[in-house]
């Protein structure tokens, strides 16, 4: 038997079938709070309450509106739910909300389903036996074939004890939710309360929270306080998965966590604008989905318009449309970020009119952006994440593979995979596959993909030392860039170790080159590089232009390149080259004024080294960015590390 407190019953069915009147008649409460709702006599928002059960158990209640413009209210209230209550009035049997509500929990996947044949007061023996068989053609090919249809009045109060005892037995084989450390709840309302400030309510789905934890509220990311937890109307010290409840947040305006939003643990969720999906349309659906088409996609209580990019299944070219009853992977380009888990369900909605299409499983809820060439193989990988016998192994192992260029950190896998997924760190460990990274924090990424990296880095270096052989090798920016896919920074900097070791290249400060690699010009090269240093030196810190400097000498390629790296030139700007001997020179100046008269300003800084305005401010720049002098105020002291251009012999 599940705990008292983790179920959650949500009815569904067509407007004024009464699932607000057979509410009440179960539990004793009007979920119609609003004046507009009783004066028009329909649901609006989502009404809450709870139930006492025969067995001792107490469950809650989520009331939906039935009218067709509110069906997003109905799956934000919906997408929680473990047993469906699908209410068909007996005096007007299956309509149209009926068929679309039954679609939306088949879509989410709810686990239960009992049917209130509601007003049977209202009908004779034979209508009442009509509308039955009603119910029962509706069921048919659905997941509740054989759903108990229990005739009821919720007016009357006649079959509620029968439905009361119904869903206690239904509650008690709803499969146990799997633990997980992560706490997540979308937000189905928010307001405020004078003297208490916000106050949001929803259904958790995962976790636990405790009063005075900090929650992150996506998207956004902003953090925020629950200063307290109210489960069912009542003060909670704590709250699990599967309950209603409304949470008291410190420090935040309820317009910075509308509905739609989610609280989460702080970096625990995902939060992209793409989502990789298994998608399935109706096989009632009016028309095929065209790839490329927008839809609305509803997931937790949000709803955001989404382009569906369709991948084959067997890794061929995307189909032209997904017809009625087929199912595909895709991957939605939403207009706003989306949070999601792996393994979430969702509804999707044409843009207009608006009519259930489908629904379907988030995948992943964080994919790298999809390109048309990587269709094929990322539907194949999306085969080993979909599979009900597949291991976290298996899983891990095709995410890897997906985010090649990538290093994928404890929690990045962990908003990946399924909630309650254990072990991660053990698990990607022993993957043959998956390299260790020694990244900060710790991150995996595909081995395959890495001695890729390794082998194109050694091509790729031994080409730039023929094209120029006076440079000590690429830069390793330029390196990073060359390799495909492109390793993402941090990742880069973790391969460079196995360059060294695996290909034998050698980390030469901003550049890499082949071990044993000596970058020299040769004898006429050097007289002329000589000869350059020469014309910018007796310049001093104004030397002249370049092209005049480098007149009539036959340089090597990369002369200047190879100059700035071993240290002969400095170079301040692009085209504003100064020889050493003469820096150190200006440097020692300014050492010197700073030591008698303290800061140095740009007024002093232009007499001490003659420079005009022009030329004055970027050199002021440029000493900062040696370290030669640090800002202070409106003036400039020395660096600590200013000594070393004073050491003797500099220059």
């Amino acid at each position: 038997m599940n705990n008292t407190s983790d179920i959650i019953i949500g009815t569904a069915g067509h407007i004024d079938h009464g699932k607000t009147t057979l509410v009440r008649a179960l539990t004793g409460v009007d979920c119609d709070r609003l004046d507009e709702e009783k004066q028009r006599g329909i649901t609006i928002v989502l009404g809450f309450a709870p139930l006492d059960l025969p067995s001792g158990r107490r469950v809650g209640v989520i009331d939906v509106p039935g009218h067709e413009r509110f069906v997003r209210t109905m799956v934000s209230g919906a997408g929680g739910v473990d047993v469906g209550l699908l209410v068909v009035a007996a005096d007007e049997g299956v309509m149209p909300q009926t068929r679309e509500h039954l679609d939306i929990l088949t879509l989410l996947e709810v686990p239960e389903l009992l049917v209130a044949l509601n007003r049977i007061d209202a009908v004779d023996e034979e209508l009442a036996e009509l509308a039955e068989l009603d119910v029962r053609d509706l069921l048919e090919g659905s997941p509740w074939e054989d759903a108990l249809v229990l005739p009821v009045s919720g007016l009357t109060g006649e079959g509620v004890p029968e439905l009361r005892a119904a869903l206690d037995e239904a509650a008690d084989r709803v499969p146990a939710r799997s633990l997980s450390d992560v706490f997540r709840m979308p937000v189905d309302r928010a307001f405020s309360i004078r003297g208490f400030g916000t106050v949001v309510t929803g259904t958790t789905r995962d976790g636990e929270l405790s009063s005075g934890s900090t929650v992150e509220v996506l998207p956004g990311r902003e953090r925020v306080k629950v200063r307290g937890i109210q489960v069912h109307g009542s003060a909670a010290d704590a709250v699990g998965s599967g309950q209603r409840v409304a949470l008291n947040l410190q420090g935040v305006s309820s317009d910075s966590v509308p509905v739609g939003a989610w609280l989460a643990t702080p970096n625990a969720l995902a939060c992209s604008d793409q989502v990789d999906v298994q998608v399935t349309l109706l096989a009632s659906a009016p028309r095929p989905l065209p790839n490329n088409s927008r839809a609305r996609l509803l997931c937790g209580t949000a709803e955001v318009l989404a382009t569906v990019r369709l991948m084959a299944d067997d890794g061929g070219p995307a189909p032209e449309a997904l017809e009625p009853g087929e199912t595909s992977f895709a991957q939605l380009a939403l207009v706003e970020p989306l949070s999601a888990v792996a393994g979430d369900r969702f509804v999707l909605r044409s843009e207009s009119p608006l009519i259930t299409l489908g629904g379907g499983t988030i995948i992943d809820p964080e994919p790298p952006l999809l390109k048309r060439r990587s269709r094929p193989a990322a539907a194949k990988l999306h085969r080993a994440l979909v599979d009900a016998e597949a291991d976290d192994a298996s899983r891990i192992r095709a995410l890897l593979q997906r985010h090649t260029g990538d290093a994928l950190d404890l929690p990045a896998l962990q908003r990946r995979l399924p909630m309650g997924t254990r072990s991660i760190r053990d698990v990607a460990d022993a993957i043959p596959e998956a390299a260790a990274l020694r990244t900060e924090p710790r991150s995996w990424t595909w081995g395959g993909e890495t001695a890729r990296w390794v082998e194109s880095s050694t091509s790729f270096v031994g080409r730039h030392h023929e094209e120029h052989p006076l440079l000590d090798g690429p830069l390793l920016s330029e390196l990073r860039q060359a390799l495909v896919p492109v390793p993402e920074s941090r990742l880069f900097e973790a391969l460079l170790p196995l360059l060294s070791a695996d290909a034998g290249l050698d980390r030469r400060g901003p550049r890499i080159a082949l071990a044993g690699h000596e970058a020299a010009p040769d004898e006429a090269g050097a007289r002329a590089l000589d000869a350059l240093v020469r014309r910018l030196a007796e310049g001093g810190v104004h030397p002249p232009p370049l092209s005049e400097a480098m007149a009539g000498l036959e340089l090597p390629p990369d002369a200047l390149a190879w100059l700035v790296d071993t240290g002969e030139l400095l170079r301040v700007t692009e085209d504003f080259l100064v020889a050493r001997a003469p820096f150190a020179e200006l440097v020692a100046k300014i050492a010197a004024h700073i030591e008698a008269h303290g800061p140095m300003g740009p007024v002093d800084f232009k007499e001490l080294s003659g420079l005009t305005r022009r030329f004055a401010m970027p050199f002021l720049e440029f000493l900062d960015r040696q370290q030669v002098t640090v800002r202070k105020g409106n003036g400039r002291t020395l660096h600590d590390r200013a000594s070393e251009w004073l050491s003797p012999g500099v220059g």
